[in-house]
């Protein structure tokens, strides 16, 4: 870039630090006034795209406004070494079909041409597909709503389908295998778990009793299933506790609270 070039540009009208010649950078249908889609490199002249966190947003609108650049007067892209003409509000890049660069014309030639080569940078693909498969968990367990009620010597689980494929549920049943204590031997956290029981509940049950358990704390871990045992969704472990009710005598009754 050379000097004149370079003094055009800094002449850009509130223009945010990092936002460059663009009034909007953006997927297709979306705005943003500020960086967070390109960055410019006056040092290499090189300008970068930044993909969404959203690996399906491919397609990118730049906008250079007359009001803020008055001094460009056309813009062409580069592609396959050939530019094209585009307009100055809609300038699209493509993650799916690159152009190499972008040309800024100068009004009245008062300074050269000024070809900007493009480099793009692509989303973590991995990172979107965990958060994916993160957000479908959460909604299928928001369709299973997992819930329980302790007894004395018991606990029941209920449930839901979580989905519209959904065949059968099976419930294990966990006790402390492994427990962190402290300095004074008091129990902190559950480090490890035994399994204890599993149960299959068919497919028109919503709920399972488990019945004859001795005061404690357990866990228990619900999968539900399609007709061909495939998983749906799995929740974590989830703990509860078994403990003595408390009673009072009240006028010749027994009272539990």
């Amino acid at each position: 870039m050379n000097d004149y070039q370079k003094y055009l540009l800094s002449k850009i009208k509130n223009n945010g630090e990092g936002t460059f010649i663009f009034s909007n950078c953006a997927p297709v249908g979306e705005s943003c006034k500020d960086d967070k889609y390109v960055k410019y490199d006056a040092g290499t002249n090189c300008l970068r795209i930044i993909q969404d966190q959203d690996i399906t947003k491919t397609i990118y609108e730049l906008t250079i406004s007359k009001e803020r650049c008055p001094f460009i007067e056309a813009v062409q892209v580069k592609k396959d070494d050939v530019y094209i003409d585009v307009s100055l509000s809609k300038i699209t890049v493509d993650f799916n079909d690159r152009i190499d660069a972008i040309k800024l014309k100068f009004s009245n030639n008062i300074a050269d041409d000024l070809e900007i080569p493009i480099a793009y940078q692509e989303a973590d693909k991995q990172a979107y597909e965990e958060r994916q498969k993160a957000l479908r968990k959460e909604n299928l367990l928001k369709r299973a709503s997992v819930k329980h009620a302790e007894g004395e010597s018991l606990v029941n689980i209920y449930f839901q389908p979580c989905a519209e494929n959904y065949d059968h549920t099976e419930i294990s049943l966990f006790i402390p295998d492994e427990v962190e204590v402290d300095q004074l031997g008091a129990k902190k956290r559950v480090l490890s778990w035994a399994m204890i029981m599993k149960a299959t509940v068919e497919k028109e049950m919503f709920f399972k009793s488990i019945t004859g358990l001795a005061f404690g704390k357990y866990a228990y871990i619900l999968k539900q299933f399609d007709k061909d045992n495939n998983l749906l969704v799995e929740t974590n472990y989830i703990e509860f506790y078994v403990k003595k009710w408390p009673v009072n005598i009240v006028q010749g009754r027994v009272a539990v609270f």
